[in-house]
């Protein structure tokens, strides 16, 4: 049986699953090149059926990440708000039809709206109608995407976004092949919204650079959560939440309005410019902000530990990738094993609405996801067609043994290359097949990576790839993390050794490598470790201000873009023609 799951609004993907299985999976963004890029995703679509060896005409079903007929909730929260605040009922309204990023509007399939007759558009470009199309409520795609994914036999679920047709957070519990949902809360009071409007009022733009609240929180004094937990983000019984707009309204900070007690309390929002600086107030804000959000996950957690009774948890939605607060949950001892996956925000809705469809059909449990490897690969003769349009560069053709040792060897010293092997990682994360790496025992290399080569801000954290086998002698960790879905210390006695990786507050975002699961990869960390004594490299996206690289003309573009010293594509070592200065060392390709 083949299933296509679709997220068709925001993070648009397109997944095919077969028999249970997933074939193949790809974010919208990486064809069209716009971040976060919505709408059906046409282009996804045609690359998943190719993967599939099949078409749309062949397709028992297609599924549906959000079932926008599940509107009494959302008509009454609108009807609400249309007489408190006409203002923000329109505001609303253009979202429903349009979303927005940053001043752009992608389309109007990009709405809710726009999933409403999805078969005949679908039809109208393939030239076929589908035989069944579905609709999948939003969190139980969510919860089907972490716990059927999950190597689990049973565990509670935890759902967390900005919201689906009704729901913002849902816990739930999974046992064998069913799932049951335990409680929901729902509009307005959204943990996703609540993150959001801060990050807006940091300057950060909403809906995109969450993360980056994220990482400037370990920077500042969290002292402020106390007004945020009794004024904003309120706890009225354990395992509750409730969000009190009157503080900071979500829509309304879309707008650029942040008024209300927040901003009374915390002073003027920092201007949403790439030249405007940040001070100790934002810092105290981040640090606040995150230490509210962390103590409701928490709550959230231990309530549901001793609801369910279970020892492993499930994590999904947008706010799964809040990756301090999923490892506090495991540093907190609340439940013995986590499991992310890769892609928990809305474009793993696509993953999750057709397991969650194939569930329903066949009675049967979809089969576990153990990586993440399901996106576009290119053949030799892919890569040699677009080296060969290039002026600019050396190549040279390697074995894969002589390719791992000159990598490695270029690493320890200091130089940084451009990685691109196999599959492109469905999700946010470069998983060591479209990375940037790097030495992380060079503590100087992390903010030169950030300003010559990622070209960000100077606080972001830097994530490290270990040899799964030896993770714990690094990290306090006893579990495996392959999508740096979890931030945990690093070992009092590792940190001078990785400094590159450890961000301020002695944390990281480990990603566990599988000799298994990536061959290569981990064959280029052994190599590294027998050179260094560290099993450890420095593992950034192979971007710079765009999606992540999918094709060797992209990934050679972005490489001349660099500083980077090497690019290694297949089984070709890439250079540039003319010596590029080094970021880390001052040494040259």
């Amino acid at each position: 049986m083949d299933i296509l799951g679709l997220t068709t609004m925001t993070e648009s993907s397109a997944v095919l699953l077969r028999d249970g299985q997933v074939v193949a999976a790809v974010e919208q963004e990486r064809f069209t090149r716009r971040k976060h890029d919505g709408g059906i995703p046409y282009e996804s679509i045609q690359f998943v059926l190719d993967a599939g060896n099949t078409s749309l005409a062949d397709i028992d079903a297609v599924s549906v990440y959000w079932d926008p007929y599940k509107l009494r909730h959302r008509f009454q929260y609108l009807l609400k708000l249309m007489v408190s605040h006409p203002s923000d009922f329109l505001r609303k309204m253009n979202r429903a039809t349009t979303v927005w990023r940053g001043g752009h509007s992608e389309g109007q399939d990009a709405g809710w709206t726009g999933m409403f007759g999805i078969g005949s558009k679908l039809a109208k470009h393939f030239g076929v109608k589908p035989q069944r199309v579905e609709y999948v409520d939003h969190h139980l795609a969510h919860m089907a995407s972490c716990y059927f994914a999950s190597p689990f036999d049973e565990a509670a679920i935890l759902i967390m976004d900005g919201a689906g047709e009704a729901a913002c957070t849902t816990t739930g519990v999974g046992r064998g092949d069913t799932i049951k949902v335990l409680h929901e809360h729902l509009l307005p009071h959204s943990l996703g919204h609540f993150y959001s409007s801060i990050t807006g009022f940091l300057g950060f733009r909403m809906l995109d650079g969450e993360y980056k609240l994220m990482g400037l929180s370990p920077y500042g004094d969290p002292s402020g959560a106390n007004w945020i937990r009794q004024n904003y983000l309120v706890t009225p019984h354990p395992g509750t939440y409730r969000v009190r707009t009157e503080a900071l309204d979500y829509h309304r900070a879309l707008a650029g309005d942040f008024s209300g007690t927040f901003q009374h309390h915390f002073g003027d929002p920092r201007p949403q410019s790439d030249t405007a600086e940040f001070n100790d107030r934002h810092r105290h804000i981040a640090a606040s902000a995150q230490s509210a959000f962390e103590d409701v996950v928490l709550d959230l957690a231990i309530d549901l530990r001793k609801k369910t009774g279970m020892r492993n948890l499930t994590i999904a939605g947008g706010c799964g990738l809040n990756c301090v607060a999923n490892g506090r949950i495991l540093r907190e001892g609340v439940f013995e094993q986590i499991y992310v996956p890769p892609v928990p925000h809305d474009a793993g809705g696509s993953l999750g609405a057709a397991m969650s469809l194939y569930h329903t059909l066949t009675g049967r449990r979809p089969d576990p996801v153990s990586h993440a490897q399901f996106g576009p690969e290119f053949d030799t003769g892919q890569i040699e067609s677009a080296v060969a349009s290039q002026a600019e560069i050396c190549c040279e053709q390697l074995s894969e043994e002589a390719l791992i040792a000159r990598a490695a060897d270029a690493l320890q010293r200091g130089e940084v290359i451009a990685w691109m092997q196999g599959p492109m990682e469905f999700g946010p994360r470069a998983l060591g097949n479209r990375s940037f790496l790097a030495d992380p025992r060079s503590d100087s290399i992390r903010d030169a990576i950030n300003a010559k080569i990622k070209k960000r801000e100077l606080f972001r954290p830097f994530a490290p790839s270990v040899k799964a086998e030896k993770a714990s002698e690094y990290f306090e960790i006893d579990q495996p993390s392959p999508f740096m879905t979890i931030i945990v210390p690093v070992r009092e006695g590792a940190r001078d050794r990785i400094p590159a990786v450890t961000h301020v507050d002695g944390t990281a975002r480990p990603q566990t490598v599988d000799r298994d699961v990536n061959p290569r990869y981990w064959k280029l960390l052994d190599a590294f470790e027998e050179r260094t004594g560290v099993a450890v490299l420095l593992n950034t996206s192979f971007n710079i201000q765009e999606p992540i690289v999918c094709s060797p003309q992209e990934a050679l573009a972005t490489f001349a873009d660099s500083t980077t010293d090497a690019l290694v594509m297949g089984d070709s070592w890439i250079t540039h023609r003319r010596p590029k200065t080094d970021p880390g060392t001052g040494s040259h390709s």
